[in-house]
């Protein structure tokens, strides 16, 4: 028989730990909210400093309730980005930005090749809205092909993605681990530059220049340049068309440099669908990437032209191909469909919200124990 004078384990109040991080030297950081000892007309000033580090603790949360909290810079700058909801228990890691809403964007770098057989390249870096800020913070990279069309003032005439618009959104909304994109210029011989081997058709087949381009040069100057992580979990790969080939041929050779790759309406097809084939018949690396691919499909499953059809059939030939090389699917390998999408810019702005939180989602950062005693 139960003592119901006692409490459940399950109902007995618990607190909850907020740790802001935020350069001390850019100003003193406190917290408002709308649970005790916080409120929305005062700011609270936390109960230890150490460092950048900043506690703050919240007494005694009922289980079930839930906290709103804003950081502050001062006595009434808010942080940008969406407020705070925390839970009973939380250890909660944040890392605020004041001084910009938006991404910032360098553009039209040359990076000179180390090596004359290959093409220097131009690159535009995208910056998180709090990468000047958190001046102690490192960041993941992608690297995005066809930079000409990635951002809402590109000018290609085959469409633009707005890349940099859609990042300021999910990093408002805290939906991606905040990124730095280095968009690599492809314009100049497209075809050439981007296809792994030539085409009986088409030609090309100078794919394997350019990923040494971007391995040797360029990817060393973003690492001596910009605050990225290194390592391959930390490093992608992203494209769509001739773009998404390209990006599946580089993770797939150079798993060791890229761990993930995006591939939007990637051209499997070309050179009689050589993608497919190299992943059917050859020995999968033992270090492998992750993968998203996804097309298009036209809404007429009887529609015989190509940019309706965006390759469908071919990226599901692929998908099982990975697959049977024994790519987990699901965790290793994501791939999505998109009926009535077809193969142009549009579709896929409209869609890079997705892989952007598969390949780079928010882990859950916890209070530094130390802080807490």
């Amino acid at each position: 028989m139960s003592d119901d004078s006692t409490p459940s384990l399950r109902s007995v109040p618990i607190d909850t730990w907020i740790e802001v991080v935020y350069p001390a030297e850019r100003g003193l950081i406190g917290l408002r909210g709308d649970i005790e000892p916080f409120s929305w007309d005062h700011t609270e000033p936390p109960v230890r400093i150490d460092g950048d580090s900043h506690l703050f603790r919240i007494p005694m949360m009922a289980p079930g309730e839930l906290a709103e909290l804003k950081v502050v810079r001062g006595d009434d700058e808010w942080a940008n980005g969406r407020n705070y909801i925390v839970h009973p228990g939380d250890h909660v890691r944040i890392e605020p930005y004041f001084d910009r809403e938006m991404p910032r964007l360098e553009e039209g770098i040359v990076v000179e090749s180390k090596d004359s057989e290959r093409p220097s390249l131009t690159i535009d870096v995208l910056l998180p809205p709090g990468y000047d800020e958190q001046s102690n913070k490192r960041y993941p990279v992608a690297y995005a092909l066809d930079g000409q069309s990635l951002w809402t003032h590109s000018s290609d005439p085959f469409g633009v993605w707005s890349l940099d618009a859609t990042l300021a959104s999910l990093f408002e909304v805290g939906a991606v681990d905040e990124i730095i994109i280095v968009g690599i210029h492809t314009s100049e011989e497209r075809i050439a530059r981007l296809s792994p081997v030539a085409d009986p058709e088409y030609g090309g087949g100078r794919g394997p220049e350019t990923l040494a381009a971007i391995i040797e040069d360029v990817k060393p100057y973003i690492e001596s340049n910009y605050r990225v992580r290194e390592g391959r979990e930390n490093t992608a790969i992203l494209g769509s068309s001739m773009g998404g080939l390209f990006a599946f041929f580089a993770a797939w050779t150079r798993p060791d440099i890229f761990g993930k790759a995006a591939c939007l309406s990637s051209s499997f097809w070309w050179n009689k669908r050589w993608a497919v084939r190299l992943v059917q018949n050859a020995d999968a690396p033992k270090l492998r990437a992750n993968f998203y691919i996804d097309s298009g499909a036209a809404p007429n499953r009887m529609d015989h032209e190509a940019r309706l059809r965006d390759g469908y059939h071919h990226t599901r030939s692929m998908y099982r191909a990975l697959s049977g090389a024994g790519l987990e699917l699901g965790s290793q390998v994501h791939r999505l469909v998109f009926p009535g999408h077809v193969h142009n810019a549009d579709s896929w702005a409209s869609r890079i919200a997705l892989p952007l939180q598969l390949l780079f989602p928010v882990m859950p950062q916890t209070v530094d124990p130390s802080l807490i005693g």
